[in-house]
């Protein structure tokens, strides 16, 4: 008798001895991935996981808008400061400079 020939004996004399396992065995797996009911609250879980990961993200982005919003009409120069970095406003009189950034070496 061959290696391959005693190895399929050794396994039907498993399946023979443990056939109520197997079957059990083999019909929760039909039930939780044999239909699509199962695998699309798999997906469904994993798209709730994502949304709440953005909902999370969008929430902190809103925090630092209101921030920034609160700063802006509070008057402290949050508006002139903002023109002056993000728009590149200079006052009546005013020099700007403008500097090249360093090569890098090689």
């Amino acid at each position: 008798m061959t290696a391959r020939a005693a190895r399929g004996s050794a396994a039907a004399a498993y399946a023979r001895e443990h056939w109520p396992r197997l079957l059990a065995i083999g019909a929760i797996l039909y039930v939780f991935f044999g239909n699509a009911g199962f695998r699309s609250m798999v997906g469904n879980y994993v798209e709730l996981r994502r949304l709440r990961s953005e909902i999370t993200t969008l929430d902190r982005d809103e925090k630092d808008l209101d921030e920034k919003l609160k700063a802006l009409r509070a008057g402290d120069g949050g508006v002139e400061r903002a023109a002056r970095r993000d728009l590149g406003y200079i006052k009546k009189g005013e020099i700007e400079y403008r500097f090249t950034p360093p090569e890098k070496k090689k």
